[in-house]
């Protein structure tokens, strides 16, 4: 059995004026290691001893690693993650950000292993207050921040501890707008889509997103190989959409959607057989990851509806869902979400339904006298 790797704890204490660690020497005698008078010598220091403790258990090289050699390490697995050029983007700003406010607050800063929990509270704090970012931007931000140094941990071995995790906390964020589409709007919606130019089916595409809930990235790589006429099913499913873009299915869970009725004969009426993208440009390619987006926002200005998100078209699905009586598990199965608190904000529209049903079912035909 392999002899596990014992690496002492930094010191929290002082033994006299030095920050020191009890060490054990090649002979099994323990003494005592002097890492610095400061706290910041002595982090230096002890990553320096703790390397050399790795790349002799085994037989690697050591290194420090530089804030850029980390970041770069850390894009370039992602980008082999993600399906999406856009979400590889994304996560390429936050690292571009805080790469900047780094240079410009702590130019002297150049390794990794020197950023402390106070410089992502500042960094947040910065983006929040003097960038005017959303909560959630900012969550996303740090959550990315920790994923970046717990990749540099467990996959590269390059680094010890994680400033990010269990230290600094996320901010607190607004209730969500739970707005939803009525069913005289999502009919207003789907009657001018009907209007629209031919060589791209626009009253298709927004059914199947009103009455299957699909995500965006869904719906645009949908293929008829995932529709099944007979079960009356939609598979959304990962797939290798070109020969550099491979599409993942979020939270990695492959799940069938029930189609229902009036989706059916649409999807029906749409199914030509040649292509392999249900949904289609004007050239017969998968569509342009904004395309969904700037045609739902003209629609909506169109006929004077409020102008939303496309993806209230999924809240909307869910919301209509759970009117109707839905129960909540069922709806967070069929439309993929992972976490059952996500279900919270629907609770309230099942609860009205029930009420409405109770109201409407019960009574005990008690009559005057009887």
């Amino acid at each position: 059995m392999r002899k596990r790797l014992r690496i002492p704890k930094f010191p929290t204490k002082r033994r006299g004026k030095y920050l020191a660690i009890r060490v054990t020497n090649p002979d099994n005698s323990r003494s005592w290691l002097k890492l610095g008078e400061t706290r910041e010598e002595a982090i230096i220091n002890y990553g320096d001893y703790v390397r050399q403790l790795k790349s002799k258990k085994s037989n690697c090289s050591s290194y420090r690693v530089t804030i850029k050699q980390g970041i770069e390490a850390y894009l370039e697995a992602k980008k082999k993650q993600l399906g999406s050029p856009v979400s590889y983007i994304r996560y390429r700003i936050v690292m571009d950000n805080f790469k900047k406010f780094l240079k410009d607050r702590y130019p002297s800063l150049q390794y990794l292993d020197e950023i402390q929990s106070n410089h992502i509270a500042e960094f947040m704090r910065y983006r929040l207050d003097e960038k005017g970012r959303h909560p959630r931007t900012v969550n996303f931000e740090r959550d990315t921040l920790s994923s970046l140094f717990k990749y540099l941990i467990d996959e590269r071995d390059l680094l010890l501890k994680n400033p990010v995790k269990k230290k600094v906390k996320p901010f607190a964020e607004p209730d969500a707008d739970e707005f939803f589409y009525s069913l005289e709007e999502i009919k207003l919606i789907l009657e001018k889509a009907k209007t629209l130019s031919e060589s791209i089916n626009w009253h298709a595409i927004l059914a199947t997103l009103f009455y299957a809930g699909l995500r965006r990235n869904e719906l645009r790589f949908l293929t008829w190989d995932d529709i099944d006429f007979s079960r009356g099913r939609i598979y959304i499913r990962p797939k290798q959409v070109s020969p550099t873009l491979y599409f993942r299915v979020k939270n990695k869970e492959i799940r069938d959607v029930p189609i229902a009725p009036e989706l059916m004969c649409i999807l029906q009426a749409l199914h030509h057989g040649h292509d392999r993208w249900v949904f289609t440009n004007s050239v017969g390619n998968y569509l342009a990851q904004d395309s969904i987006r700037r045609e739902f926002r003209k629609i909506c200005e169109s006929v004077g509806v409020p102008v939303k998100m496309q993806h209230k078209t999924r809240h909307t699905w869910a919301s209509q869902s759970s009117q109707l009586g839905v129960p909540l598990d069922v709806i967070q199965k069929i439309g993929g979400w992972r976490n059952p608190k996500t279900m919270e904000k629907y609770k309230h529209l099942s609860e009205s339904y029930m009420e409405k049903i109770f109201k409407d079912k019960f009574s005990l035909e008690i009559k005057d006298g009887k």
